[in-house]
């Protein structure tokens, strides 16, 4: 089951069956900032130099909130007031109907557990059917395998790859490129 609340132009909710992905709200800025600055997400997930801090956080969600190339929610569970993680659509561009997927699931008892995926498929949804995008891609580190195979299960193909593209404390790493067509989504 797939429902959207809009608000104007935007969808202000989109819910499904265990998660509902709901516009931010500014007093969730301190859970983010913990979550962007906890060293195993920025590990996964970060192209920056280092994990975020407080302030860092704050203006990134303010500066979302305001963006007409941005499109953010919360990931809440069903009948849970706080959220479990962020999914994004970064980049936005209405003249190539594409944008590129970032999400990240908080505390570690929350991953594995579907909710990232669940909202990855409503969001999706989204910005094929409401937003008619083309394409949406992501990239993603080579050595995520758990957020690569839920990739992979959920249609997104393989389409190139950034060699040696982001430095952790083991060395360099690839970036792997991903996406998937409406066509493909919509099969």
């Amino acid at each position: 089951m797939f429902t959207r609340v809009q608000l104007g132009g935007k969808a202000r909710s989109l819910e499904g069956d265990r998660v509902r992905l709901r516009r931010h709200e500014p007093g969730n800025y301190g859970l983010y900032a913990g979550w962007y600055g906890d060293p195993e997400i920025w590990h996964l997930t970060s192209w920056a130099a280092a994990p975020l801090g407080r302030s860092a956080v704050k203006r990134l969600f303010e500066e979302r909130e305001l963006s007409t190339t941005d499109d953010s929610f919360a990931i809440h569970v069903e009948g849970e007031e706080e959220p479990v993680g962020v999914i994004s659509l970064m980049n936005l561009s209405e003249a190539n109907s594409s944008a590129d997927l970032s999400v990240i699931v908080g505390h570690p008892e929350d991953r594995n557990q579907g909710f990232g995926a669940e909202a990855i498929e409503m969001i999706l949804r989204y910005a094929f059917d409401d937003l008619g995008l083309n394409r949406v891609g992501l990239s993603v580190f080579d050595f995520n395998d758990t957020a690569i195979s839920t990739y992979e299960r959920l249609g997104f193909e393989h389409e190139g790859r950034l060699r040696r593209a982001v430095k952790r404390a083991d060395g360099f790493h690839d970036a792997l490129l991903m996406s998937v067509l409406s066509e493909e989504w919509q099969r």
